[in-house]
């Protein structure tokens, strides 16, 4: 049986068996095609389990690396409190002081991971110089006022009681 269709060349007619001659050679490239496709996909994963592997080993180093330093830093801590502690100093020299090691203890144990990580620490270092500047430029008064205080609280050059006498009219 032979069907009429216009043929892609120029009006000619086209049969059955034809076309479906040509589907099944558009298929086969199509099949063809996903296969290798298929096989390029395997291929990338197959060449990316090792690289995989080493990155989830080195997130192991670095979450074991994390655990401890935490351990170690709040061993630290705990040194200079009781040191603080034997001083007699202040309680809010003790809080400023404990917490201002914690906050610097921890930035340095994740710089140093992040460093390990490929990052570059010297753009770090860099960004957080010069917000340090700009923060120390725009609080210059406020910074000096604490400053002065956190000196106060630490050489304790008065007491409770003691009277300050400023004449300014001499």
């Amino acid at each position: 049986m032979v069907i009429p269709m216009p043929s892609e060349a120029g009006g000619g007619i086209t049969t059955a068996g034809d076309v479906a001659a040509t589907a099944a050679v558009e298929v086969k490239e199509v099949t063809q095609d996903t296969v290798e496709e298929v096989g390029r996909l395997a291929q990338f994963i197959q060449d990316s389990i090792p690289k995989l592997a080493g990155f989830g080993v080195r997130i192991l180093i670095a979450l074991a690396v994390f655990f401890v330093g935490r351990i170690v830093i709040r061993w630290i801590q705990k040194l200079v409190r009781r040191s603080l502690e034997r001083s007699s100093a202040d309680k809010g020299v003790e809080q400023f002081v404990d917490s201002f090691l914690k906050v610097g203890l921890y930035s340095l144990l994740i710089f140093s991971i992040a460093a390990k990580f490929g990052v570059d620490t010297a753009s770090v270092a860099a960004l957080v110089a010069s917000g340090g500047v700009a923060i120390g430029l725009a609080l210059q008064g406020s910074l000096s006022n604490f400053a002065g205080g956190v000196l106060i609280l630490l050489l304790k050059p008065f007491e409770v009681g003691d009277y300050i006498s400023e004449d300014t009219n001499k």
